[in-house]
């Protein structure tokens, strides 16, 4: 329940939402491409800040070196048994290799894929698998619908000298895509991640046609790819708005580069924080935790590239001080309707849920991060909270991309001016502002742990009934239920606290630390202090191989090796849940 001061302001902060405002910053940016390492991007850049100032709000560019790719041109030349050849027009991948001048002439083939259904997000369709069985693709280039960066890989794994991507619903446009799974700028451990082989894409239509060459006979193709990868130097742009606690605050992102215009990917993001900046800094007295806004750079050409640098940089900040991470991208999307609340960590996603349902009169589809989005502060901890208005399935422009509200002008250069509703974008801006607001105005930290202990309860129940047979979860299961009973404990501290007005700084931390432990162990595998792939991974991912244990031979050596390291993933959940357990515990009883 929002009591009614809280109450008071928040329709305070809407009614200053200004879509005249936010249109007049979408005029600006659709003057700019604002491509990573680019001059257009440090004008937007120097723009955002300028209005920072204006607002009166303490703001300041830093600056570092990401490792930029960008596609460049290409060429896919199809000959036929009596000397003709044909172009099929294909973009390149960033972080794709580059051909020689000359290209690459070799055999086509095509391998089979499941295609998404109608409307599924890009992301969600990467982690199926294209069927290589009984194909020899050494040598040869191959032509799949299993695309992004773990498509090239499967190809590259086995030995193709190309990938071309055939795009999976039938716009007649081809997206800008990034064939690397390294999140951020590599390391020395990550970097032979980098895709040694070139990767293109074609249309849907294209790809069909090619398709059904193949199936015919032998098809051979000739390809170039230029693709220019560098050091780049980089822009980030960070506001703060402090609150009337020390260093407290919630970060709020939305990424500044784009792929051409890129209106609705991401300028309707910037313009949603230059306006929540502006309304927010009206009403700055009010808020007990700060907000810091960043602007991320090389997201769409170095793979999230700004916020992985930020998370590295700032680690020790975030960890003690930071409340939760408000990821903007692509809201105020004409024709938008549907709210789908995809990056919403269990202990706030009451919050989502409630101010979705308030100001929309919808009940949204609340679901946990996607490993997509600038989710680059899952590993240092932060809950993630987010709320994006999609197409409605059935809307003629929804396509099976990955922004843009599901509109089939993603990462192309047709997302322009006309993609934009201000109004729609204003909505979405005041959605935002009172989620801001309900994380940062009340003194005591609204988290609510008792959805986590569920999380962890229901995925290790999925996981022993699929392979407890080769691996034992028990002893996770009860400590998982231990954490549970913990943190009905510490609700009910929290409520107390709540009710009597009572100073909740110790507890706020105490919070704050316990969504360290936990996270880390629910969304990732590496941990804290390095990043995993931009690979699509469920809850628990650690653990999520147990399902393949339970297909192999229990004498190969590759069960073997796998158990061992589902084995010291469970140790590592254990542990989690073990510190969470006795940290709620204290905090309750405290």
């Amino acid at each position: 329940m929002v009591d009614a001061t809280l109450t008071t302001l928040e329709q305070a902060l809407r009614d200053e939402v200004s879509a005249e405002r936010l249109k007049a910053h979408l005029e600006v940016f659709s003057r700019l491409f604002r491509d990573s390492g680019t001059e257009d991007e440090r004008r937007a850049a120097e723009y955002i800040a300028e209005r920072m100032r204006e607002y009166g709000v303490a703001t300041e560019i830093l600056e570092f070196d990401g490792y930029i790719s960008w596609p460049r041109e290409g060429t896919l030349t199809v000959f036929d048994d009596k000397g003709g050849a044909q172009q099929i027009p294909v973009r390149t991948r960033s972080f794709g290799a580059s051909t020689p001048p000359e290209g690459i002439e070799a055999e086509l083939v095509f391998i089979p894929f499941n295609k998404p259904a109608k409307g599924e997000m890009i992301f969600s369709h990467r982690a199926v698998a294209g069927d290589y069985t009984g194909r020899d693709v050494r040598g040869k280039i191959v032509l799949t619908a299993d695309g992004g960066p773990d498509g090239v890989r499967r190809a590259q794994e086995r030995g193709a000298l190309a990938h071309i991507h055939i795009w999976p619903s039938d716009e007649p446009v081809i997206h800008e895509m990034i064939a690397t799974s390294i999140w951020g700028t590599p390391t020395r451990d990550s970097a032979p991640r980098i895709p040694r082989i070139p990767a293109l894409g074609v249309t849907h239509a294209d790809g069909e046609r090619l398709r059904e060459m193949c199936e015919a006979g032998t098809v051979r193709v000739r390809i170039t790819s230029d693709v220019h990868t560098a050091w780049m130097r980089l822009p980030l742009v960070v506001a703060d708005i402090p609150g009337s606690e020390p260093n407290t605050f919630l970060l709020v992102g939305a990424h500044i580069d784009s792929w051409y215009e890129g209106i609705t990917d991401n300028a309707t993001g910037d313009a949603a924080l230059i306006e929540m900046a502006r309304v927010l800094s009206k009403y700055r007295e009010h808020l007990r935790h700060g907000v810091r806004f960043a602007w991320w750079p090389g997201h769409s050409t170095g793979r999230y590239a700004g916020s992985t640098w930020y998370a590295d940089t700032h680690f020790m900040e975030l960890r003690k001080y930071c409340l939760g991470y408000l990821n903007i991208d692509s809201p105020g999307v004409r024709e938008t309707e549907i709210w789908d609340c995809r990056y919403n960590c269990g202990e706030i996603e009451h919050l989502t849920r409630a101010a979705v349902k308030e100001l929309t009169g919808q009940d949204p589809n609340v679901r946990r991060p996607l490993k997509a989005g600038d989710q680059s502060f899952l590993g240092v901890g932060l809950p993630s909270l987010g709320a994006f208005r999609m197409l409605p399935i059935d809307h003629p422009d929804r396509k099976a991309v990955g922004g843009c509200g599901g509109g089939w002008w993603w990462h192309s250069p047709e997302d322009t001016l006309d993609k934009a509703d201000p109004e729609i974008l204003a909505d979405d801006t005041r959605l935002y502002v009172t989620m801001t607001a309900r994380m940062c105005v009340p003194a005591l930290h609204p988290y609510d742990f008792v959805p986590v202990a569920n999380d962890f309860i229901n995925h290790l129940r999925d996981f022993q009934d699929v392979g407890g047979a080769h691996l034992d979860l028990t002893p996770a299961q009860q400590q998982a239920d231990l954490f549970r009973e913990a943190a009905l404990r510490l609700r009910e501290k929290a409520a107390r606290v709540a009710a009597e007005g009572s100073d909740p700084t110790h507890l706020n931390a105490g919070m704050r630390a316990l969504s360290r432990i936990l996270n880390p162990a629910l969304f990732t595998i590496a941990g804290a202090y390095e990043f995993d792939p931009a690979l699509q991974l469920p809850v628990l991912p650690g653990l999520a191989p147990v399902q393949e244990l339970a297909t192999l031979d229990p004498e190969s050596d590759d069960y073997r090796f796998l158990r061992t390291q589902l084995l010291r993933q469970r140790n590592r959940i254990e542990d989690a849940l073990m510190q969470a357990t006795a940290l709620a515990n204290s905090l309750a009883e405290s």
